[in-house]
């Protein structure tokens, strides 16, 4: 807004400058001001690859080859360079904010290798018992999953599988990733699906078999502070 295009490239107002015409010449900002403008979610200033002008990150293209972008220069194109071949994700894919996504056939973080399997075979080994690819809870790579749900700590998550068809979280009766309170603790989860201690029932073993409550205690429990038992709405 503060220049016209000419054939690909800004000719800038007066007051204003760089490739967008994104910069004023002038600022009327602080300092501290324009530097809190430019820091990231992690507070660093224009995450230590550009300088801060006036509230607007700039970052640091010495060479001019554009690969360090974004608001806070939050994406550096540069890790997707191939060290042998110098090459952005070796020629075999695209990056995108600091990660490659490669082309079918190809797989690394900069698509350094070559399937040896045909593109059937890798879909045949990533199709899940119900027809999915890694059962809509992965990414499949030359006919391996990658299953979405890895915790922040590098373990394996709650999902897990050869295809991703296990998922745990279905065990949980209220659902907590950092919880153990598989099948209400009356119970295996194995792969997703809870096998119950003799006396307990349910898809979560949430019931027992046989009630040591009278009928009343137990009408009188499930009531509540409603006027009707489970409020009229179950048994």
């Amino acid at each position: 807004g503060h220049g016209k295009c000419d054939c690909g490239k800004c000719k800038c107002d007066e007051g204003w400058y760089g490739e967008a015409c994104q910069y004023p010449t002038s600022c009327n900002l602080t300092r501290k001001k324009s530097n809190e403008m430019c820091k990231n979610s992690q507070d660093i200033i224009c995450s230590g690859a550009g300088t801060c002008h006036c509230g607007r990150c700039k970052c640091a293209n010495s060479d001019g080859n554009g690969l360090v972008y974004g608001k806070y220069c939050e994406c550096d194109d540069r890790e997707c360079i191939d060290d042998e071949t110098e090459e952005i994700c070796t020629g075999h894919g695209k990056c995108y904010c600091g990660n490659c996504y490669c082309e079918a056939g190809w797989h690394g973080d900069k698509c350094e290798f070559q399937c040896d399997i045909t593109p059937w075979e890798i879909k045949k080994r990533c199709t899940s018992p119900d027809g999915k690819i890694c059962s809509n809870r992965g990414t499949c790579v030359c006919g391996e999953c990658t299953c979405h749900d890895v915790d922040p700590t590098g373990d394996w998550g709650d999902i897990h599988g050869d295809t991703c068809e296990c998922d745990e979280r279905n065990c949980k009766a209220v659902y907590d990733r950092y919880s153990d309170d598989f099948c209400s603790g009356h119970g295996q989860c194995n792969c997703g699906r809870c096998d119950c201690k003799e006396g307990w029932t349910g898809k979560k073993c949430e019931h027992p078999r046989s009630c040591p409550l009278s009928v009343e205690e137990s009408a009188k429990k499930c009531q509540g502070n409603s006027n009707l038992p489970c409020s009229g709405r179950g048994k």
